[in-house]
């Protein structure tokens, strides 16, 4: 089972939104870090709208030891506009965390400088726009990601 992990999530809907799709999809949510909203948020609930006693998820309050942990423990991929390295180039692995930034500030630079090589992107054509939607990015990666292992 995947785990997509949100570090610090400032948008209520855009977490709501990727809840519902690992609901769906029957992935694994963490929540970690200082978030931009409470957790009980209509706003979280309504994007959701109430699958959330349906969705694998959990809260994460300390973000350095979440992040501290995941690099001792875990297959991940972090995705940053940063990165040169296209996602579809990356082999994913069911047991695979996808890890996302905030929509403010991406995945910090320390954490990303410290573990490059696990860093991919989803090209974008028009130079113009900086970067797509969170729950957007999460969609797209967990389905290319879900792609692989089933063929």
């Amino acid at each position: 089972m995947f785990t997509i992990v949100l570090l610090e999530p400032q948008i209520p809907p855009n977490t709501g939104s990727t809840g519902r799709l690992c609901g769906a999809t029957n992935t694994r949510l963490h929540i970690v870090g200082k978030l931009g909203f409470e957790l009980s948020d209509r706003t979280l609930k309504r994007a959701g709208l109430d699958y959330w006693d349906h969705i694998d998820w959990n809260y994460f309050p300390n973000l350095d030891e979440y992040c501290e942990n995941l690099v001792k423990n875990e297959s991940f991929h972090l995705l940053t506009t940063k990165s040169s390295t296209l996602y579809t180039s990356r082999q994913f692995n069911k047991n695979d965390y996808l890890v996302f930034g905030s929509e403010t500030s991406g995945i910090n630079e320390p954490f990303l400088k410290n573990n490059w090589n696990q860093t991919c992107t989803i090209p974008m054509k028009n130079s113009h726009i900086r970067s797509l939607n969170l729950a957007t990015s999460v969609g797209i990666v967990l389905y290319e990601a879900i792609r692989q292992i089933n063929e």
